[in-house]
């Protein structure tokens, strides 16, 4: 039987840095990957991550000669339902458009240089366990059958799916839930080409939070990638697009090239990271920007913490329990999680509302304004003159009938949820022993939140019979 220090299941971005990570400081470090190399990471063409993002985390920037490189482009703003009142992130940072297969097979590369393994065709089965029933390595598949390897810790960066978490025990301090089609952004992407050879797309590039919309660029001089992400399925983000936003946002002529459909998790972190031997990172944990459902760079936020609690314990030659672990979990929740997840109830109650009343708190800057939107990509801050600008908003959108009390509420119990959240994982527990009291108080909270999937529109639901 094979033994490694580190086992990485799935070899797409979290799984590729975090071998390399590992590996280039002398750790075995083996990945497996159940696709073949031709077939990684096929469901989108083209990615986006930030070249502030991509610096910071060790990933490597290709030249603007290098054909995995497709472009550059400064940050889009975040637009009003019908396309107005733009609201600019104060970064505004440059972004890298890459072509995701190559990429991901350049990572693999540098991985492999490092001196991590990777093998290709091998599908997560099951764990395998010590004789104190714990984690201890893997079962993985074949074309040649069912092999077995052991390992000091498994790392599951399998994705949506999440392979391995999915098959801890139930007595597991990680959650090892399915996500449901309410948990998931399905993404469709329609590679446009405008008929308008005079035009700069570029001047078109922008988020629409409401429909969860956005016009990027392609790579081709006369082309934008218009994408939508909704829960629920694609059938509902089509529906949305072209009954919703190609109506209301004027979009010049263009005829579609192409079409390309993947997933992104769209759900609260788990709770913890982390068990005896054992780690979930990226979208199998649910490292995702709540604004846009965007993972790759911001999982990696985790991964750097990861990397060095993780090689303080191996080089120190002993069993990686939780214990020694639960660092990764407190770390991250002060890090990012906090900001991530108490986002999630004010943005559900804010794109509850409908694309006129939205339109008239973007003119007003009532929740809207530069102040609080400046900082989308990170977090939403809220001053106390922001709250005071809001009321004083609310009131004249409700005087005037542009509001309706009853989305202003939405919005109020999304803010104070916020803030419920915030200081709940202010208190995140030092050590797993106080875990579950904290994990019962953080069920009951998002029970009442709920998922992003309860805004839908339900005459779409209705219509689609969903």
């Amino acid at each position: 039987m094979s033994m490694y220090d580190v086992l990485v299941v799935g070899g797409s971005t979290t799984g590729c840095w975090f071998a390399y990570q590992m590996a280039k400081q002398g750790f075995k470090v083996l990945v497996i990957e159940k696709e073949e190399p031709e077939n990684v990471s096929r469901s989108y063409d083209i990615f986006h991550m930030s070249k502030q993002e991509m610096e910071q985390f060790d990933l490597e920037i290709p030249d603007e000669s290098s054909p995995v490189r497709a472009f550059a482009f400064d940050g889009s703003p975040l637009y009003s339902p019908y396309g107005n009142f733009p609201r600019r992130s104060t970064a505004s940072p440059t972004t890298i458009g890459l072509h995701k297969h190559d990429y991901i097979m350049l990572m693999a590369e540098r991985a492999e240089k490092a001196g991590a393994e990777i093998l290709y065709g091998a599908s997560f089965s099951d764990f395998i366990y010590d004789d104190k029933k714990r984690i201890a390595g893997a079962k993985y598949i074949t074309k040649d059958g069912e092999k077995e390897v052991t390992a000091r810790i498994v790392a599951d960066c399998s994705g949506i799916p999440s392979v391995a978490r999915t098959k801890l025990p139930d007595t597991s301090v990680v959650e090892n839930f399915k996500l449901s089609n309410r948990d998931i952004l399905y993404v469709v992407l329609y590679y446009a080409e405008y008929l308008d050879k005079n035009l700069d797309p570029r001047k078109l590039d922008g988020f629409f939070m409401q429909y969860k919309s956005w016009s990027a660029p392609s790579g081709n001089k006369n082309g934008a990638i218009l994408g939508i992400g909704a829960s629920c399925g694609y059938a509902y983000a089509e529906e949305v697009y072209n009954n919703q936003f190609m109506k209301n946002v004027k979009f010049p002529e263009y005829k579609v090239e192409k079409i390309e459909k993947g997933m992104t998790p769209y759900h609260r972190s788990v709770y913890s990271f982390v068990d005896d031997g054992f780690i979930v990172m990226g979208d199998a944990a649910f490292l995702t920007k709540p604004t846009c459902g965007e993972g790759c760079t911001s999982s990696l936020v985790q991964g750097e913490i990861a990397v060095e609690v993780i090689s303080k314990h191996l080089r120190n030659d002993s069993f990686l329990t939780k214990e020694k672990l639960w660092s990764i979990n407190k770390r991250y929740m002060q890090a990012q999680g906090k900001d991530f997840d108490s986002m999630r109830p004010l943005l559900y109650g804010i794109v509850s509302a409908s694309h006129d009343e939205a339109e008239f708190m973007f003119a007003n800057d009532v929740i809207f304004s530069q102040s609080i939107l400046g900082n989308m990509d990170t977090g939403i801050t809220v001053t106390g003159k922001d709250i005071a600008d809001i009321l004083k908003g609310v009131t004249s959108g409700i005087a005037k009938k542009n509001l309706r009390p009853a989305t202003i509420g939405r919005i109020v119990k999304g803010l104070m949820q916020s803030m419920e959240v915030g200081k709940l994982y202010d208190a995140y527990p030092e050590k797993p022993s106080d875990f579950y009291v904290w994990k019962a108080k953080a069920d009951t909270l998002w029970s009442k939140i709920g998922s992003i999937s309860d805004t839908c529109d339900p005459e779409i639901l209705r219509k689609l019979g969903m």
